[in-house]
């Protein structure tokens, strides 16, 4: 890491910035929680969902730190201070500032939709040869070094996000890939990253609970577009890969940048997959880009796996990749932890745990691999307090995909359990017919009054529970952030 910096110095890379008192002042590192800030730092005091940081910078001050404010706060007349218009995107340049600005020597691709790309992208990019380092929901990687992501977050905030970045440039990688939520993107944690290529997968409904609504939710997703085209210049194109499949497609081609790439199975994209073929054991397609085109053995199953591979090649392509690299990286990739991921253990069943934490990632996740179950597709899955989910739409999903399934606990936090496991449920009501008609009604219900376990079966009548007392209607609670599915051969 560098060294320190003086704060006249560090309030230069901020445009609008304004040093109130202690110019000189020495700044080793940025923080955001004023309960560690202490000498040497700067405490920037950011608006949060729940609380405003300018109420602690009298704390942050008492300990020692020089603070970053957007107005008057009642601190000594000696503190070291800057004025800022806004301290969210100022913690980001702050930060990057302090380490030297570590995006501008790296080529940077910022990823955002469901789970998996990043790992793709970085496995694609390790694969020929060029050093990268990685940030996604499961864990930070240093070329072959890895750190799990026990954040909480998959982007985390600004300063982390910079640190690692910083750190990837000591490493000596040559790339970043950066998972990047909307939440993210709507509290600027990514500001500063200075992108090379913006992708995209597919834009569902999710998080609704902070958004609002799906425009809104988009509209968080599109600014990953503008800050790839504001972005310092590096040498390549600044360029965004987009599903030409999705809905998000109509809005998101719109947005102006150097190049877009299309992706695609169904329509005619940049970067298409052709002569598609798949079972329970991978994929086979022939990519087609605009740079030539070459056969790929995929070891994941799945087409929304084909539509993720893509989206990887798009990216890699974009940094400059080859096709023929990007075929052979593709084929030699065995999967990410988590992702659709197969447990052997010589059973004679298939099971496999998924990241599936919204209705249409359960949804699709059924849809897959309901043509290599022998015969029934059980599932067991919550969905996390963490952030809105679409519950109703997961027992839904549940409902129409599966023969059996179990909704469970999943990081429920301060939230009642039983509460949103129960809106999970209500959502099967509605797909009751569906499943009734396919092999006998499934219909969930409480294992105990006061637990947040149901199962649910086929039934003797259509769409009833049922009675009190059934057998097996008690289990053990299972506690972990993903679906789980098994293809019983009974």
């Amino acid at each position: 890491m560098l060294p320190g910096m003086r704060l006249a110095d560090l309030a230069a890379g901020v445009p609008g910035a304004v040093v109130e008192a202690g110019p000189d002042h020495d700044v080793s590192a940025v923080v955001y929680d004023s309960r560690r800030a202490g000498p040497g730092d700067l405490f920037v005091a950011v608006q949060g969902l729940h609380s405003d940081g300018h109420e602690f910078a009298t704390t942050a001050a008492a300990q020692g730190a020089a603070v970053a404010v957007m107005r008057s706060v009642p601190v000594p007349p000696q503190t070291p201070r800057i004025r800022v218009a806004d301290t969210r995107p100022a913690l980001a340049e702050l930060a990057a500032t302090l380490l030297g600005r570590p995006a501008r020597r790296l080529l940077v691709a910022g990823i955002t939709g469901t789970d998996g790309k990043t790992t793709t992208a970085g496995h694609l990019l390790e694969q020929a040869g060029r050093r990268t380092g990685t940030m996604s929901t499961v864990a930070f990687r240093l070329g072959a070094e890895e750190t799990y992501n026990q954040s909480g977050q998959t982007t985390t905030e600004a300063p982390e996000v910079q640190e690692w970045l910083a750190r990837m440039v000591e490493a000596g990688m040559q790339a970043a890939v950066v998972e990047t939520t909307s939440h993210a993107l709507v509290q600027q944690r990514v500001g500063a990253c200075d992108f090379d290529v913006a992708a995209f997968t597919n834009v569902g409904i999710d998080h609704l609970d902070y958004h609002r609504t799906w425009d809104d939710y988009l509209a968080a997703k599109a600014r990953l577009i503008a800050l790839c085209a504001e972005a310092a210049p590096k040498g390549v194109p600044k360029t965004a890969v987009l599903n030409r499949d999705d809905v998000s497609w109509d809005r998101l081609s719109t947005a102006d940048i150097e190049r877009r790439w299309s992706y695609g199975i169904d329509n005619q994209a940049d970067i298409r997959a052709l002569e598609t073929w798949g079972d329970a054991n991978g994929s086979r397609f022939r990519i087609l880009t605009p740079v030539g085109e070459a056969p790929v053995e995929l070891r994941l199953p799945a087409r929304f796996n084909v539509y993720n591979a893509l989206c990887a090649a798009g990216v890699c392509l974009a940094l400059g990749l080859t096709v023929e690299e990007v075929a052979e990286g593709l084929s030699t990739f065995r999967g990410v932890q988590g992702r659709l991921e197969p447990i052997e253990m010589g059973q004679d069943f298939k099971v496999y745990i998924d990241f599936a934490h919204s209705a249409g990632a359960l949804g699709s996740a059924l849809a897959e691999l309901r043509p290599f179950a022998e015969r029934r597709l059980i599932v067991v899955f919550g969905s996390t307090a963490r952030s809105d989910h679409d519950r109703p739409g997961m027992g839904r999903a549940a409902a129409q995909g599966a023969d059996y399934f179990v909704i469970t606990t999943d990081d429920p936090l301060n939230e009642d359990p039983a509460a949103w496991a129960a809106a999970s449920r209500a959502g099967t009501t509605t797909s009751c017919s569906t499943a009734a008609r396919r092999s006998g009604a499934r219909w969930p219900w409480p294992s105990r009054a006061t637990s947040s376990y149901w199962r649910a079966r086929a039934t003797s009548g259509p769409c009833s529970p049922p009675p009190a007392g059934s057998p097996g209607t008690s289990a053990p609670r299972p506690r972990r952030r993903s679906a789980r599915f098994s293809s019983d051969p009974r």
